[in-house]
């Protein structure tokens, strides 16, 4: 791969990047991500972005992917969570 493809590489994974956390930000600031505690929510965003990008819009998503992420869960979000 030369420098070039690289480089537009980067730009394309830079502007995917960029559109997924704008579609993040607009769906943790309507009722779509209201599932929870403001503690958990604060403790447990970036688990959701890491692990349940694809499910962002569902609450039932979230909670099911969530659920079988349970052993990939951050030890900050396990502790505001009660035992999945």
């Amino acid at each position: 791969m030369n420098l070039n493809q690289l480089k537009a590489r980067s730009a394309v994974r830079n502007v995917v990047v960029a559109i997924a956390i704008a579609m993040a930000t607009t769906s943790f600031s309507t009722a779509s991500f209201a599932v929870g505690s403001a503690a958990q929510q604060a403790a447990c965003t970036p688990d959701v972005m890491r692990l349940c990008l694809t499910s962002l819009g569902s609450d039932s998503g979230i909670i099911a992917c969530m659920t079988k992420n349970k052993d990939r869960l951050s030890a900050r979000c396990k502790a505001t969570l009660p035992p999945i």
